[in-house]
């Protein structure tokens, strides 16, 4: 169990290091809420009404 809890420990903190160097531009939350309104939006032009 242990062995598997230390495994479990140095993927993740590679998963962290690798993320925090990660140089491409990010999506910032004006954006993703942009583009989540856009699909729901979408998502109700489609629906048909009672």
């Amino acid at each position: 169990m242990a062995a598997d809890v230390n495994s479990y420990d140095a993927w993740f903190r590679a998963q962290v290091q690798a993320a925090l160097e990660d140089a491409r531009a990010g999506t910032s939350q004006v954006q993703v809420m942009q583009a989540a309104q856009a699909l729901i939006d979408a998502k109700r032009q489609g629906q048909s009404k009672p």
